[in-house]
């Protein structure tokens, strides 16, 4: 490897350091792509590429600086013509991923010869080119290219890329990651907001640290978001002698049912807030006569207007089994449509 400079060691401190407090792939790339990546290795042009071989429909690139000419005239072309490129093939027969220049595999003269040089690379003027992978799959490859006219990147550049590829691939990864934890959040809100439910993580004075729904609503929760005192009290008593029952809290619109959960340190407590709404519990209960646990709360969720599907997620079931709680619904209840068990529901 290549001995490089102070100077260099010093942007490549400042790169990395810079690196992980970005929250999404695009800032991220936008980044690479305007700043940190042009003033580490000078290049003419900087592209992010996603290459799907098997399907080129769906190959992304992303170029700066932009071009007209690319994307409106020669991606088309680069997108079917990517099995020629010296790098993605030697690339996608390597399980390491490697930085490396066309120059390292082809003469300038083969390079020329390419039909992926003289229809797409010679239009935009790109004589020398490296890449950095960041990810290989079946068929797939993400990595960041740097072009030139000219000269050939040099040892010191390579060296740089080749320093700075292990800090790509994490923090690429560390964002997919994120991305997944924030879809199981944001599905988990919502079914827990579909179930009139909400959660409430508290440390041991009662401040809130994190919450999921409309739990600080549900119990008045005051700046800077600590529990009212009655609720403190009754989680200190929990902490104190082991007892697990339920704290019944009116909140004006209906009862909230509070138990506390066990997690893994003493520090912090989770509360689960479960609502009950008054105004329609005692009216639906002369509704539902008859009908067993389950019906009772498919017919609930038909009041409420889900669809069989919606139901089917809500309550972890399949759709099929929905439609037969319906249909015994129909016929408990002596009905023949969803709007009549709303209307028995409410009478």
């Amino acid at each position: 490897m290549t001995q490089l400079s102070s100077n260099d060691y010093n942007l490549l401190l400042d790169f990395v350091g810079k690196l992980h407090v970005f929250r999404s792939r695009s800032t991220l790339r936008a980044w690479l792509l305007d700043d940190a990546l042009p003033r580490l290795v000078p290049s003419d042009w900087l592209s992010y590429n996603e290459v799907d071989l098997l399907n080129p429909h769906n190959t992304i690139a992303v170029l700066k600086p932009e071009s007209d000419l690319f994307f409106q005239r020669l991606f088309p072309r680069f997108k079917e013509l990517a099995h020629q490129h010296p790098l993605i093939v030697r690339q996608m027969e390597s399980v390491d991923f490697p930085v490396h220049k066309i120059s390292d595999f082809l003469t300038g003269k083969a390079y020329h010869k390419l039909e992926l040089y003289r229809e797409v690379y010679q239009p935009m003027g790109v004589e020398y080119q490296m890449a950095a992978t960041i990810r290989i799959s079946p068929n797939q490859i993400t990595a960041f290219a740097l072009s030139r006219h000219a000269p050939d990147y040099t040892e010191r550049d390579r060296t740089v890329l080749e320093l700075l590829r292990p800090h790509l691939v994490v923090a690429f990864n560390n964002l997919d990651l994120l991305q997944s934890q924030r879809a199981l959040l944001d599905g988990t809100e919502l079914a827990m907001k579909e179930l009139s439910s909400a959660t409430l993580m508290v440390d041991a004075q009662g401040l809130i640290l994190y919450h999921t729904g409309p739990g600080r609503q549900w119990i008045g929760a005051g700046s800077p978001g600590r529990l009212p005192a009655p609720i403190a009290h009754w989680l200190n008593a929990l902490c104190t002698n082991g007892n697990r029952e339920v704290l019944r809290w009116n909140s004006g619109g209906g009862d909230i049912l509070i138990r506390a959960v066990p997690t893994s340190s003493p520090e912090r407590h989770l509360l689960v807030l479960s609502k009950r709404n008054n105004s329609s519990r005692n009216g639906a209960a002369a509704g539902v006569a008859g009908l067993s646990r389950r019906e009772q709360e498919v017919a609930r969720w038909i009041r409420e207007g889900k669809t069989n599907g919606q139901i089917a997620v809500i309550m972890g079931i399949s759709p099929r089994t929905v439609q037969k709680h319906i249909e015994n619904i129909f016929e408990k209840l002596g009905v023949d449509s969803r709007v009549a068990v709303a209307t028995r529901l409410q009478d």
